[in-house]
């Protein structure tokens, strides 16, 4: 209700007391004369009665006032369980962020969490204008603003979006910012892009306001129920409602309540007209001759802007409170697959290392190569960098034992003897294999500390956890899906590159 529709409502209803009590009055004086004429002392128990029942009424007045005043402001502050778990996501959120090293995502992220919380402690509320292109949504914004902020043209593919104009409305305690978006079923390369930006833009609404001229269809259907289900607060605003007829209008409206029960209150579903088709309007001349004119009419958005205000104000708190829980989410989401993503990188780096070093050592001294492998520096410290990778702290005795089980896990499995057996196969196919007499173990281990690696990889990112079948499965599935892939043939061929260019320079080198 608006601020000045509410003071007549004050005016007329202290209006109304004051008559009442005055004509209360003098009814209990007419009264009081009658009774002292007959008996003084019944007279005086009458005051008595009537001074004592107007104070009893008059506290109950005021306590019934100061309840209704205590619903409306509880109603008004967010629940504290939202407020709570928005805090807290947002703390989640960045933490993460914090770990993520490309500085172009983390600046970006950090900037988003910071309007996050600066629009959250300034009462900034942004209403997002959402809805199929051409249905009006520019238009509508230029009427709630009262002014043109962006053309109106029939084109699909006008809005560009994301631009937010001060909207004033009283009865809200903030500030209100409408942004326009570009059109979702947008034809194209470009409108698929801009569909995803529109979507985009209502994912960081705290209130969404959904424009249709016409009932329901799946391309709007869906976006707008699945941003009901992320949370996202809705209004939906039937608009051209000028050109239905009142029936049509009404069975339209009754429609849309129905298919969107339990995603959107029938309240926050309303007509409107955001630019009207003018009125022909016939002027008669003083000479008798007539002409007709095309008068403009004004919008008729009053039922929407009621709409919002009382939203607004009356679920403010909790919209925002709601919409830093969800963002800050999104965030967290975004932000730990960056760093997923940054760790998989780094430790593919730490992979590609060891396993060549572990190559080298292997093929400098073929012989206890195994012993090598379980009891070695090199296959810890790779375990240690990778849980380092991964942000887990352990200790070297840790290490020790879970490098220790996994060797006996290979040595279980038999794919040492199988690995070795395959490598020496695809050495056959060359002469520098015959000639290098360590190649066949150093590749086998290499390889093995390659599956090894991306196996602690996958335990380490899991929180370490081995998944289905432990330690074992997890070996077994690294080692079916890098043969797959062709990755011991390509290793194979690349450490004969390795050695062949060793040998080469070395020879080079020896000569005088």
């Amino acid at each position: 209700m608006k601020r000045t529709q509410r003071v007549w409502l004050i005016l007329v209803a202290l209006t109304v007391t004051l008559g009442m009590a005055a004509w209360l009055i003098t009814s209990v004086g007419d009264l009081h004369d009658r009774i002292a004429g007959t008996s003084p002392p019944l007279a005086i128990g009458f005051v008595v009665l009537v001074t004592l029942t107007a104070s009893v009424s008059a506290l109950a007045a005021v306590r019934l006032l100061w309840k209704l005043g205590r619903d409306e402001r509880a109603a008004a502050k967010a629940p504290d369980d939202i407020i709570v778990a928005a805090d807290v996501q947002a703390e989640k959120a960045e933490h993460v962020v914090e770990q993520v090293r490309d500085e172009v995502v983390q600046t970006r992220l950090r900037r988003e969490m910071a309007e996050l919380r600066a629009d959250r402690q300034a009462r900034r509320f942004h209403v997002v204008v959402f809805g199929t292109g051409s249905a009006g949504k520019t238009s509508l914004i230029n009427a709630l603003l009262g002014r043109t902020v962006g053309r109106t043209e029939a084109t699909i593919g006008t809005t560009q979006g994301g631009e937010a104009f001060t909207y004033e409305l009283e009865d809200v305690d903030g500030s209100v910012f409408l942004t326009d978006t570009p059109g979702l079923s947008e034809i194209g390369d470009k409108g698929a892009g801009r569909e995803a930006e529109a979507r985009d833009l209502a994912a960081r609404a705290d209130l969404l306001l959904f424009v249709l001229d016409h009932d329901l269809i799946r391309s709007e259907f869906e976006p707008m129920a699945a941003l009901a289900r992320q949370g996202k607060r809705s209004i939906v605003a039937l608009n051209k409602k000028d050109r239905l007829l009142d029936t049509d209008r009404e069975a339209i409206l009754a429609k849309l309540r129905e298919r969107l029960a339990g995603l959107i209150a029938p309240a926050d579903v309303v007509a409107v007209s955001a630019s009207p088709r003018p009125m022909p309007v016939r002027i008669q001349a003083a000479d008798g001759s007539v002409t007709t004119v095309l008068e403009i009419e004004p919008p008729d958005i009053e039922a929407l802007r009621d709409r919002i205000a009382a939203v607004l104000d009356r679920e403010g708190d909790s919209l925002r409170a709601g919409n830093l829980l969800l963002r800050a989410h999104l965030i967290n989401a975004e932000a730990r697959d960056q760093l997923s993503k940054e760790r998989d990188v780094r430790a593919q780096a730490v992979i590609d290392k060891f396993q060549w070093m572990i190559a080298g050592t292997v093929f400098a001294n073929p012989i206890p190569a195994l012993e090598l492998m379980a009891t070695g520096a090199v296959q810890y410290q790779m375990i240690s960098e990778l849980a380092a990778v991964y942000g887990v702290d352990l200790t070297s005795a840790h290490v020790k034992m879970i490098g220790t089980q996994m060797i006996q896990m290979l040595l279980k499995t038999g794919l040492v003897e199988a690995t070795t057996s395959l490598v020496a196969g695809l050495f056959k196919s060359s002469l520098v294999g015959y000639a290098a007499g360590g190649a066949v173990q150093a590749v086998s281990m290499a390889y093995l500390a390659h599956v090894s690696g991306h196996a602690f990889a996958d335990y380490f990112r899991h929180g370490q956890s081995w998944g289905d079948g432990g330690m074992g499965a997890a070996l077994i599935r690294q080692f079916d899906l890098n043969r797959r892939a062709d990755f011991l043939q390509e290793f194979a061929q690349q450490a004969v590159g390795k050695l062949t260019s060793k040998v080469f320079k070395t020879a080079e080198g020896s000569k005088p």
